[in-house]
Formats: C-alpha cells, structure tokens, sequence
C-alpha cells in the first residue's frame, strides 16, 4: 500500500485554503470589540510573517535544490494579490 503523495504545489495551495478559512471561521465565531481584536483579523496578521517565512524556505529550497519550486512561488504571488485586492475592494 502506497502512502498518499501530495505535490508541493497542492501543499501550497492547501495552506493558503486551509488558513484563510480558518481565519474566517475564528472571525465568524469568535467576535470582538473595539478594545480587544478578533481572533480572525489576528490570524490574518500573523499570515504575513508566515507566508513570507514558507516562501523563502521554498526560495531556499529552489536554489539549494534540484528541484523547482517555480509554481510555488507563483501560487504564493497569486494568493497575495489576491488578499491585497480582496482587502482593498473591501474597505470601498
């Protein structure tokens, strides 16, 4: 029986799905006030330092590596302009 493999470009996507409907869920369920942040809008700031650190892990990786993590890091361009369009139309 063979173990499932996953690509590291479905990984990639994978995180970006599963975090951010995560941090939406957190948004929905756990409310907060003026005084106190949303656990979701807390989540979203801490994706940026760890989208940026899986990102350069894979920079590193593609230079370090015979493989090419060329996809990946397309996907993680995509996925923050798609977050900084989403975020900007949604303030209008």
């Amino acid at each position: 029986m063979t173990p499932f493999k996953f690509s590291k470009e479905n990984i990639t996507i994978a995180f970006y799905v599963i975090y951010s409907l995560v941090t939406y869920l957190l948004y929905e369920f756990f409310p907060g006030d003026a005084k106190t942040p949303n656990m979701g809008v807390v989540c979203l700031f801490m994706m940026i330092p760890i989208s940026f650190i899986y990102a350069a892990v894979q920079v590193v990786r593609h230079f370090n590596t015979d493989k090419s993590y060329f996809k990946c890091l397309l996907i993680h361009t995509v996925a923050w302009f798609s977050i900084i369009t989403f975020l900007t139309n949604l303030k209008k």
